[in-house]
């Protein structure tokens, strides 16, 4: 906890370090990066566990990987994790590195695998990011996680995902069936990258975009929702995270960069000006040159202000 204590007072020290590890992550793109055979290495003072169950939907199990620190009596603070690729790629392993970096500093880590379109569609995979939140709650005192100090995280279809779950929080909507019915869902802030906002606005306005992500943005979000919205507006509408943004949300960090030809930048700004008007806090980082995925041209000052973020808003009890 010493380590956590003098984060907590500087806004400083050990999290700047994961910058090369970041850098990694910043290459995902929307499908995610996953470990290459024998790649992963488990860094002393860490315990790592993997294909954890933290739930069951449609006969199938939920699995989780999880990073914790070994030292230290805890409460810790924890981050669900949550993978991009488009609500149909991607797995829990796009976080192992981060994962294992912050577990090193003393942040419990779960990262979540949630079930993917086309088979299934929205909303089972927010009902399954919702079902990992309460499982970290449940096993709390298990793996010494201080359960008021949960946040979530996610990149482009996981930033939409945290978007949601954030928003959301204590509502009672989509918490499915999956266990753990007693807990509470709600996490204490949401950090987006590459947030898609508004998955209405998303689609109708695919078509001012360049060849090729224009088609592929309304295919992605058809496979995802099962309609275009000429079939379903509805359902668009219901599944954006700006329209359940609330004076409850929680503080939300969005990265986006500047230049993203999937996910244009300004989905992130209206996300940003939705939770600035119900007076939540919120800090848009516009990443300059970046695209979809990355940190662009000063990723040490992107990387700085996630520190900050996460010493004031997850690392202070």
């Amino acid at each position: 906890m010493k380590t956590i204590q003098r984060l907590a007072k500087t806004g400083r020290g050990g999290l700047l370090g994961l910058t090369a590890v970041w850098l990694v992550w910043a290459g995902m793109g929307m499908a995610g990066a996953q470990d290459a055979p024998g790649s992963l290495k488990v860094p002393d003072g860490v315990m790592f566990e993997k294909g954890i169950t933290y739930g069951t939907a449609a006969g199938q199990a939920l699995l989780l990987d999880l990073a914790k620190p070994k030292e230290g009596a805890g409460p810790f603070p924890a981050l669900v994790l949550v993978h991009g690729g488009g609500w149909a790629a991607g797995d829990r392993s796009s976080y192992h590195e981060p994962m294992l970096a912050w577990a090193k500093q003393g942040i419990v880590c779960v990262s979540v695998d949630y079930r993917l379109a086309p088979q299934f569609k929205f909303p089972c995979q927010i009902e399954d990011v919702k079902c990992a939140v309460r499982w970290v709650r449940a096993n709390a005192g298990k793996y010494q996680v201080d359960a008021d100090r949960i946040g979530a995280l996610g990149g482009s279809a996981g930033a939409h995902l945290v978007g949601l779950l954030g928003t959301t929080s204590g509502s009672g909507k989509w918490e499915g069936e999956g266990g753990h019915a007693g807990q509470s869902s709600a996490v204490r802030l949401m950090v987006c990258h590459g947030i898609p906002s508004d998955l209405l606005m998303g689609y109708l306005e695919s078509t001012q975009q360049r060849e090729p992500e224009s088609g592929q943005v309304r295919s992605i979000l058809t496979n995802f929702l099962g309609v275009t919205p000429d079939q379903g507006k509805a359902v668009y509408v219901e599944a954006s995270p700006v329209h359940y943004v609330s004076k409850t949300s929680p503080p939300a960090l969005l990265l986006h960069g500047s230049d993203d030809p999937l996910v244009p930048v300004k989905q992130a700004e209206v996300f940003a000006a939705a939770l600035e008007k119900q007076g939540t806090v919120v800090e848009l980082v516009k990443m300059e040159g970046a695209g979809h995925g990355g940190f662009g041209k000063d990723p040490a000052r992107t990387l700085a202000r996630l520190n900050a973020f996460l010493v004031k808003h997850l690392l202070k009890p």
